[in-house]
């Protein structure tokens, strides 16, 4: 059976339970094992870009923001330094105005300062999306073409822990983290060319 979109996962999910009896709870199971894949990944197919328009002290977080990578202003690719939510109060900087040099995250906005002294600034975000939830038979993504077996397996197991069923659970959690595992070190191994040299890089989550 082939896994290529969400209905075959949902049959393929079907077939290895041998179950008839759960068809209305396997969406659940899916749904489960996509944020549990959000959670564990940080790989380049879910990194993107968007522009964000600074105009006042904060600004909304984009839809599936797992974490951010960098933050420029578009216009001098100046940097916008990440701070902790404690050390950007405590550093005063948000009672300044002049142009965003520092930011940080509550909630769901990104929190600016110095606060933007005149009109708007356009600032990038390069972050971390979670892949977008499946819902039609035909949608697909990433995972399909490139790690199958990890939807399959964190679907089983988000089935297992249903049906209290340990051993399953147990089997299905080690198949589930060796292919996860794996999509991690090919990642890295393909951002870093052999040579190259590795520099820690602080994320935001």
């Amino acid at each position: 059976m082939s896994i290529t979109n969400y209905g075959e996962l949902k049959s393929a999910v079907a077939s290895w339970l041998e179950r008839d009896d759960l068809t209305s709870r396997i969406p659940e199971f899916i749904a489960m094992a996509e944020d549990r894949i959000g959670l564990d990944l940080r790989i380049r197919p879910m990194e993107t870009s968007v522009d964000v328009t600074i105009s006042a002290q904060t600004a909304s977080l984009p839809t599936g923001f797992l974490g951010a990578r960098r933050f420029v202003l578009d216009n001098d690719a100046s940097r916008i330094e990440y701070l902790s939510p404690q050390q950007f109060w405590k550093r005063g900087m948000a009672r300044d105005t002049g142009i965003p040099k520092a930011y940080t995250i509550e909630g769901d906005n990104l929190v600016f300062a110095p606060y933007p002294s005149s009109g708007s600034y356009t600032g990038k975000l390069y972050y971390w999306q979670k892949f977008t939830a499946l819902s039609d038979d035909a949608d697909t993504n990433w995972l399909f073409t490139n790690a199958r077996g990890l939807l399959l397996y964190a679907s089983l197991l988000e089935a297992a822990m249903y049906l209290e069923d340990d051993e399953a659970a147990a089997r299905w959690g080690r198949l589930y983290e060796d292919i996860k595992g794996r999509v991690n070190v090919s990642d890295s191994q393909d951002r870093f060319p052999v040579g190259a040299i590795m520099r820690s890089e602080v994320s935001v989550v």
